[in-house]
């Protein structure tokens, strides 16, 4: 079987977004720190095929660990949160901001395009 390439969309703006700027402010990181980090969380959530942004219940230790941030836990979330990259559903579930809409539909369309040549 083929490996199929997976493509992570990023707006070229990523460095001047308001959202993101605010997030290394919080974080006390440098801009380009900062988008490193939300790329690792991207990627994963890319590489996981998660279409609708839910991360799900995500414990905030392994939210640390796919994104290289080394101290307290809980920090990283809050800032997430605050921030509005991230947000919190109902149940707690975890929702990356926007996700559906920049990287979402090509991970539902690569998913679909799977199912129907399995088919």
């Amino acid at each position: 079987m083929a490996k199929q390439r997976l493509c992570l969309w990023l707006d070229c703006r990523v460095h001047t977004n308001q959202k993101v700027l605010r997030l290394a402010e919080i974080l006390h990181l440098d801009t380009d720190a900062t988008v490193g980090k939300l790329c690792r969380l991207w990627a994963w959530a890319k590489m996981g095929g998660i279409e609708d942004g839910n991360l799900g219940p995500l414990p905030t230790e392994e939210l640390s660990m796919i994104m290289g941030w080394r101290k307290r836990p809980v920090l990283l979330l809050d800032a997430l949160l605050e921030s509005g990259l991230m947000e919190c559903g109902p149940g707690g579930d975890l929702f990356l901001h926007d996700w559906y809409d920049i990287n979402g539909k090509s991970t539902e369309k690569m998913r679909k395009d799977r199912e129907r040549k399995q088919n």
